[in-house]
């Protein structure tokens, strides 16, 4: 019986447990907090299928509600974009009591949970070999990172192994997130979840979601070029100047936390190795939402473990093609446009607003982290018909073409891990986002 050391109690790492668990491997998950403390204290949305997908039943009511719609905003706009769903898709959920819950089945399936540890990696002749607990070496066949975006166990993974240490500039959101109290005397808004795109004109988004239905306001600020005291001061000033129904007591969170805003990694496995959730960059880039993409990696890891009963890195490379073509190769289409919408001129952002050449439609999608498309011939079609800013929609046109054929790529992954083949295909998609 295999014995695989998890990293980090996140939902990946978590449900990777839990899976393995059952199928009668020796699973020990090492988390740093306690826990009573793991995971964030708040909600973030879920789509609702994943939970089948993966062979969980339904959360229970207590921890979800259904969510249904977005409002965007972009400076200097007088147009808000309106993502109303007839039938909701997506849950808001809170995650510490659903990850409570991941962990309570796999303790039933004899997984075993070691809180307040903080790991390393343990590395011998370039080969993982387990974990460093309390300054002791623990052997494993196999390790699960599930440490975070800034994993230090990723960075010592050996470098033969060619996993990118750290994301580069502009894949990740540095995101203050607080729940406070709703103000008093102030009715509930109209647009109850506001997203506000470049907010600010800054690299980043805000939201105010104030839902009748909850009893905080949900507020979050991110910047992908860093977020100091100074900005986030002056962009929570703004929102709440718009959304006065955000009271002054803080009731959850309060922190800046940093979350991937990218594609995931083209080698996400070594030789007794494997990176899942943020470690990995498993998140809609867009929104920064990962919970279902971790579940569904979870779901995949384990199915391969499985079928292969190997940890090598030939086994494992099963795993990221599956996470690709089921997950993975929709979110590189929607980094090609989060990459534009970042680097391009706020004002041109409004004018694709109020223009129309983004529907309703289109960012529903992106709010589900599924891409859209706009071609050059539908570009000139728009601007013959009384459209101005001709050389905006071209480039909007070739950022969807882009995000078109990178998903192209990412399907593509080799079916079978060959080095030569390997890194053909991961220079040939990285040369979308450079």
């Amino acid at each position: 019986m295999a014995k695989i050391l998890v990293a980090g109690a996140g939902i990946g790492g978590v449900m990777s447990a839990y899976r393995l668990a059952q199928n009668g491997f020796d699973v020990t998950v090492y988390e740093a907090k306690g826990y009573d403390n793991v995971t964030y204290d708040w909600h973030d949305d879920i789509a609702k299928n994943v939970f089948e997908r993966v062979g969980l039943p339904q959360p229970d009511e207590s921890m979800r509600r259904d969510k249904r719609n977005w409002t965007f905003v972009v400076p200097g706009s007088t147009k808000h974009v309106h993502v109303n769903l007839e039938e909701a898709t997506d849950y808001t959920i809170m995650r510490r009591p659903l990850l409570h819950w991941l962990i309570s089945l796999a303790e039933e399936a004899g997984a075993k949970f070691v809180y307040n540890t903080v790991v390393g990696l343990w590395v011998q002749e370039d080969k993982v070999q387990g974990l460093v607990v309390d300054g002791q070496n623990v052997k494993a066949d196999l390790v699960i990172d599930c440490t975070g975006v800034d994993s230090r166990l990723r960075e010592a993974v050996p470098a033969c192994y060619k996993i990118q240490e750290k994301p580069d500039q502009y894949e990740v959101f540095s995101a203050y997130r607080g729940f406070f109290d709703r103000r008093e005397g102030v009715p509930s808004p109209e647009e109850t979840n506001r997203a506000y795109l470049l907010h600010q004109g800054g690299k980043g988004i805000s939201w105010c979601i104030a839902d009748p239905a909850e009893e905080d306001v949900d507020v979050l600020i991110g910047r992908a070029d860093g977020l100091d005291d100074d900005t986030l001061n002056v962009l929570f000033g703004a929102l709440r100047e718009d959304n006065p129904i955000i009271g002054d007591n803080l009731l959850m969170g309060g922190q800046v936390c940093r979350i991937p805003i990218r594609y995931p990694l083209t080698r996400m496995v070594a030789d007794g190795y494997v990176a899942i959730g943020d470690a990995a960059f498993m998140t809609i880039p867009m929104l920064g939402s990962g919970m279902a993409a971790s579940l569904d990696a979870a779901d995949i890891l384990a199915q391969v473990l499985v079928e292969h009963q190997s940890v090598s890195k030939e086994a494992l490379w099963h795993y990221e093609v599956g996470f690709f073509r089921r997950v993975g190769a929709g979110f590189c289409a929607v980094d090609a446009l989060k990459r534009w919408l970042l680097t391009c001129n706020p004002d041109d952002v409004r004018w694709v607003v109020d223009s129309g050449v983004l529907t309703d439609d289109d960012f529903a999608g992106v709010a589900s982290g599924a891409p859209f498309s706009l071609t050059v011939k539908q570009a000139i079609k728009k601007a013959a018909k009384g459209i101005s800013r001709l050389h905006v929609l071209l480039n909007l046109a070739g950022v969807m073409s882009k995000g078109a054929k990178a998903k192209e790529v990412a399907l593509a992954i080799p079916d079978v891990y060959d080095e030569e083949a390997v890194q053909a295909w991961e220079d040939k998609l990285r040369k979308f986002y450079k």
